[in-house]
């Protein structure tokens, strides 16, 4: 067996703590140390178990949290109350152990070397002291984990600006009793009903990984309604093992391709964002032939996308979903949806949240210096009269004041990108590139949604072709909702039938959250599997470094 640096202190103890300890699973009883005794030892193993017991993997293991909690108790132990084990710590090995439900790794929480201590017949002051710390360092790590994600997701994917981390697992360890800190862990996972969803279906392809081997569908010629053959039988046996058909005692042809195969096979293809023919063509196959083991990992991943936003999510609030490429609007109990165009692949929009303040109507297109470069430049050197053409102003600089220039005077075969340094306005008319409205959450990525006059865009089921921004495809009506019942719903109106370029503050700031996930559950609570546009999955498994269904192997 190899021992890695990072598992060498964990190896180490268990090592010391086998050479001493008994075959009995039973915790100490017999002559135990005085209070005082163990009081003091904790003072003094704290700070070195700490140190020891180094994260295995992912984010830092938040020692100083444990360590001030253990100086604000002046260094009373946390499992060991009037001489006894409290017995809560067997019910916390058995959440920490459940972790691989969530998506986690169990290894992560150390409860092999918190047996090993409590397997221990007459445990000295010292061991004691190190068992009420270790566990301490694994209840920490828990509730951290499971309540802001174990991972930080910048290290993952610089792209990945939206991480809302909260205290409430901190407060967890000035709970006075071992019992309530154990009986509130479940309360810090996410509250949204899509969480539990995706955590029942985890541990349904955990399961069923375990249970059984993976029914594939050979390749070969489409299959379609009123085909029969071994194939159309492995396809029927896959839907069923996927959950899209439901087991009946109905006797079937299970090699004939009948109706109810085919509906079965729609809503497959509905819930994997392929085209939903009813018939098994190499792209649906392909789907269908992803290993349990994979969607396990690729459940995971989303759940820890999940544990990044906030616990508890705004009643009001702009929702964009980049997988989905749609903006749902949640205000006043009511929802509305729309589709968007997000970003091409190689101009990611991010992931971040904002506080959308005002609108402007009309509005100028100020060029962002990348787009000058990569768009504009090569269409100008192509055509010199493209400014022109198209409403463009040029000024000689980004600064205030700058000189308005003839674009068409200006060699622009003989500019580089990097001494592109003109500053590109577009005005406010038809064919602006912003359309009648831009909607503004001020954000160091220059991210908002707007108009767009592209509209046939939006016919298209991909939708990934902007430069980073969010255009909507019904930006009038997101208006009208966003201002219904004040004042600004006319001041919007009048400057629309003038054609003015108007800024106007919204009566309620509201949080936009721009969201990536590329498994979610749908109204019918199947799992939808969805194209991971930005390759961000695979970032994930780098990080995550392990199988969801290796975790769960592993207890």
């Amino acid at each position: 067996m190899i021992i890695t640096k990072q598992f060498l202190p964990l190896f180490i103890i268990s090592l010391l703590l086998s050479a001493c300890s008994s075959t009995s699973n039973q915790a100490f009883v017999i002559d135990p140390p005085s209070e005082s005794q163990i009081e003091n030892s904790v003072k003094q193993q704290v700070a070195l178990t700490l140190n020891a017991f180094t994260p295995v993997a992912g984010q830092a293991l938040p020692n100083n949290t444990v360590l001030e909690a253990y100086q604000a108790r002046g260094y009373e132990p946390m499992w060991i109350k009037d001489k006894k084990i409290n017995m809560s710590i067997y019910k916390l090995l058995d959440i920490l152990e459940q972790s691989y439900t969530h998506g986690l790794n169990p290894i992560h929480y150390h409860t092999d070397i918190i047996k090993e201590y409590l397997a221990l017949k007459q445990p000295t002051p010292q061991q004691l002291a190190e068992m009420d710390v270790i566990t301490t360092i694994a209840l920490t790590s828990y509730a951290h984990d499971l309540s802001n994600g174990r991972y930080e997701p910048q290290l993952i994917d610089p792209n990945w600006q939206l991480d809302a981390p909260n205290n409430n697992w901190r407060d967890l360890l000035y709970i006075d009793s071992a019992t309530d800190m154990v009986n509130s862990l479940p309360l810090l996972a996410p509250r949204s009903p899509q969480y539990q969803i995706l955590q029942k279906w985890l541990v349904y392809y955990q399961d069923l990984a375990r249970k059984e081997k993976d029914i594939f569908v050979n390749a070969g010629v489409p299959l379609s309604a009123g085909d029969e053959g071994p194939r159309v039988a492995q396809l029927r046996a896959r839907l069923v093992q996927l959950g899209d058909i439901r087991f009946s005692t109905r006797k079937v042809n299970e090699e004939q391709f009948d109706l109810r195969l085919k509906d079965a096979l729609m809503r497959f293809q509905q819930r994997h964002h392929l085209s939903a023919d009813g018939a098994a063509g190499s792209k649906t196959i392909e789907m269908l032939n992803v290993p349990l083991e994979t969607r396990a990992k690729q459940i995971a991943y989303n759940l820890e996308r999940w544990r990044w936003l906030p616990s508890e999510l705004e009643a009001n609030r702009i929702w964009v979903d980049l997988t989905n490429y749609t903006m749902e609007m949640n205000l006043n109990g009511e929802l509305t949806s729309m589709k968007v165009v997000i970003g091409k692949p190689e101009r990611k929009t991010p992931v971040f949240k904002g506080l959308m303040t005002y609108m402007v109507t009309n509005p100028t297109w100020r060029v962002p210096h990348r787009i000058a470069r990569e768009n504009l430049l090569p269409k100008l050197q192509a055509d010199p009269n493209y400014l022109v053409k198209h409403g463009y102003k040029l000024y000689s600089s980004w600064s205030i004041g700058a000189k308005e220039l003839d674009s068409t005077k200006i060699n622009w075969k003989a500019i580089s990108e990097d001494k592109l340094a003109f500053r590109f306005e577009q005005e406010p008319d038809e064919g602006n590139a912003l359309g009648q409205y831009k909607f503004m959450f001020p954000n160091k990525n220059e991210i908002y949604l707007h108009d767009t006059p592209a509209k046939h865009l939006f016919r298209e089921t991909n939708r990934a072709f902007s430069s980073g921004c969010v255009r909507l495809e019904n930006p009038n009506e997101f208006a009208k909702e966003i201002t219904k019942g004040y004042k600004q719903f006319n001041e919007m109106n009048k400057t629309l039938k003038t054609a003015s370029n108007s800024v106007i503050s919204l009566p309620t700031y509201i949080p936009v959250y721009l969201v990536y996930f590329t498994v979610v559950p749908n109204a019918n609570g199947m799992l939808e599997f969805r194209d991971d546009i930005y390759q961000r999955d695979p970032l994930m498994e780098e990080a995550m470094g392990y199988s969801a269904f290796n975790a769960r192997e592993s207890i």
